[in-house]
């Protein structure tokens, strides 16, 4: 498509600008009213010494890519999707790191997994049975049993935040959940003989829909590298997640409503188990007029001063922030979120951490001490996030992601030699070109 600036393309960047300016505007007015309470949580530390007589630890990073419709046939679609990780030992009194040699039974490369995931579009159940697979082959579990221990968790959350305790209700079974459930003044809005049928009460994408499963497999791919990370003989302290630990609830029962959900608050309660704090990072932050609050502060205080802020917590009782008023996956349901400023030359990270680990490690009802918590949790951070080559964000996650990409010459090589495989068992190559390759579109 041939776009010349002519008077019509113009137009439409001047409709598309008013719309822009009428989104901040609106933010503007309410980020003013949350300024005070900005203002009054921001924390300014002193980060660690590149060279330091610190205890060192274990850190290890997931990221995942792909490449959705690899190749075609009709209404069948192939799907490329990876995930890699990267592990490392800090070395405080070198002021570096020493990368780790893991091996994980998942892996079907040194640092990583590749799969290729199948699709047809005229069957809705198959596709769910194809996706149950294949969470039960890469995470090693079914699903079913997942929920199952999962549930039990959020009721308890929710009984916290509702100041109701179940802590004397037994729920070690899906009768004793769904009697509980109906027990307590937040109920569970699913029905017990439906239960294990997912497809029913569990939000997915349509079977014509490829792209939006590639994304559910893709994700799902992440968190069985970060599951195996977390069952290999290893302890890190930190586990990194590219992305948040948002979830997808019912409006009626603030129930989860994908799989990944549950896959992630499993790994929340194992890497707790475990004594690891799991960290997702958003460089690409949803939270609104970020930069805004960035260069506001950078006025005030210098570009290079570390800094973080906590977002108000429902848990706690604290007011929601106005801006945040229509986006309630912020913080997230059983999370929560930092906004974490390392200088000026980076964007402000949104971080999120487990609800409950949170509670027990960093939470106190002396604000002094949950405070040097604080600190000392983002001072090993930002010591992470010093690596020259990505200054100001998590080297693995730099790593991971890095290893993970599928770069359109990649993609093009894979499907090339899958085709190949195909027509040496006799089927026609040209039938699985892409039609606008072959018809010279493309």
């Amino acid at each position: 498509m041939h776009i010349f600036l002519d008077n019509q393309i113009e137009n439409e960047f001047r409709k598309v600008y008013l719309k822009f300016k009428a989104i901040e505007t609106q933010t503007t007015k309410e980020y003013k009213d949350d300024y005070g309470y900005f203002s009054q949580n921001i924390t300014i530390f002193k980060p660690l010494e590149t060279t330091c007589s610190k205890a060192d630890f274990r850190v290890a990073a997931v990221d995942g890519s792909g490449a959705d419709s690899l190749i075609l046939l009709n209404d069948i679609s192939i799907h490329l999707i990876t995930a890699n990780f990267s592990a490392d030992q800090t070395a405080f009194s070198k002021g570096t790191t020493e990368q780790l040699d893991i091996t994980l039974p998942i892996a079907s490369q040194p640092d990583g997994v590749l799969r290729l995931v199948l699709l047809r579009e005229d069957k809705d159940e198959e596709v769910w049975d194809e996706f149950l697979e294949f969470i039960e082959y890469n995470y090693n579990e079914p699903l079913e049993d997942i929920v199952i221990r999962i549930l039990p968790e959020l009721i308890k959350l929710k009984g916290l935040e509702k100041n109701y305790s179940v802590d004397n209700f037994t729920m070690e079974n899906i009768d004793d959940i769904f009697r509980v459930a109906n027990m307590v003044p937040f109920k569970i809005k699913v029905k017990k003989q439906d239960f294990t049928n997912f497809s029913k009460w569990m939000l997915s994408s349509s079977a014509t829909s490829a792209r939006g499963w590639f994304e559910q497999f893709r994700e799902v791919l992440e968190y069985s590298l970060l599951h195996a990370l977390l069952n290999s003989e290893h302890y890190f302290k930190y586990l990194f997640i590219d992305g948040s630990m948002n979830m997808l609830l019912s409006p009626r029962d603030d129930l989860p409503r994908l799989a990944s959900n549950y896959l992630l608050r499993d790994l929340a309660i194992k890497a707790y188990e475990k004594n690891t704090c799991l960290v997702a990072v958003s460089k690409t932050t949803t939270f609104p007029l970020v930069y805004r609050i960035a260069q506001d502060f950078e006025k005030d205080l210098g570009t290079e001063e570390k800094w973080f802020i906590r977002l108000p917590l429902a848990v706690l009782k604290e007011k929601q922030l106005h801006m945040l008023k229509d986006r309630p996956h912020i913080p997230p349901a059983y999370g929560v979120s930092y906004l974490f400023h390392f200088s000026s030359d980076v964007p402000v990270l949104r971080i999120d951490f487990d609800l409950k680990w949170w509670l027990k490690k960093i939470h106190s009802k002396d604000k002094e001490i949950e405070k040097q918590r604080e600190i000392e949790l983002f001072q090993e951070l930002d010591w992470l996030a010093r690596e020259v080559r990505y200054f100001g964000y998590f080297f693995d996650l730099a790593f991971a992601h890095n290893n993970t990409i599928i770069r359109f010459p990649d993609r093009d090589r894979v499907a090339e030699q899958l085709i190949e495989y195909f027509a040496e068992r006799g089927e026609n190559p040209n039938l699985f070109i892409h039609p606008r390759k072959r018809l010279g579109l493309m």
